[in-house]
Parts: C-alpha cells; structure tokens; sequence
C-alpha cells in the first residue's frame, strides 16, 4: 500500500530528495486510455519501489491531462491521512524533503490511515 503526491516537476523533486537520502527513483512516463476513449497520459516516480515501508508516497504529474479524480462518484471526501513507522524520525525527514506535511506516529509496522467523510459519517480506513 502506498500514496501518490501530484507534484508538477518529479525530476526537480527526485534530485531534491536524493540529496537529503530520499531514493524515489527515475521518473517514468505511462498512459492509458479511459471507458470514453480519452488518453489519460502521466509521468510518475516508480510506484512499487520501495520508500520506507509505502508511508512515503510516490510522485505523479498528469501534465494536461485532466486529473481522472474529476470524474470519480461524489458523495466521500478525504478529511486526515497519517502514517505509522517504527522509525517515524527517519519518515519525517523523507516527508520534509518532499515539502509534505503528514502526521507520523511511532508504530510495529509501515502502516497509513486515511479518514474519509462519507455520507453514512466518517470512516477510518487502515
């Protein structure tokens, strides 16, 4: 499991975090074509690598492409997401490197929480 960040320039973002120790990776370009035949095309930071257990995200930038969130069902809305790690200090710094803000909590395991309002009310997915 892990998170995307949309982030405009990934190679800018990749050196950046490489000289603080954050190895996100070479940025990769993919494309597919959507049920109504529009070609979504991106450029993303390599999504399996591994980046301290899945709680540091990799890069995507959608370029023109119209982000496909913008025709997803309406109705759930993320309110938090967080992580946990058994070396939450190490998850920070590679967190910082990438200008993100996420709260860290020490934790047995790699692990993220996302808090979504739903209609039926809020709910926590871990």
């Amino acid at each position: 499991v892990s998170w995307a960040l949309r982030d405009p320039s990934p190679e800018t973002t990749v050196v950046r975090a490489a000289q603080a120790g954050v190895d996100l990776g070479a940025v990769l370009a993919g494309s597919r074509l959507a049920p109504d035949g529009t070609r979504l095309s991106w450029r993303l930071t390599d999504p399996l690598m591994p980046r301290l257990g899945g709680v540091v995200p990799f890069l995507i930038d959608w370029g023109k492409t119209a982000h496909p969130a913008g025709n997803a069902p309406a109705g759930c809305r993320l309110q938090l997401l967080r992580c946990k790690h058994p070396e939450p200090e190490r998850v920070r710094a590679a967190l910082h490197a990438l200008d993100v803000e996420l709260p860290v909590e020490a934790g047995p395991r790699p692990s993220l929480m996302a808090t979504l309002i739903t209609p039926a009310g809020p709910v926590e997915l871990a």
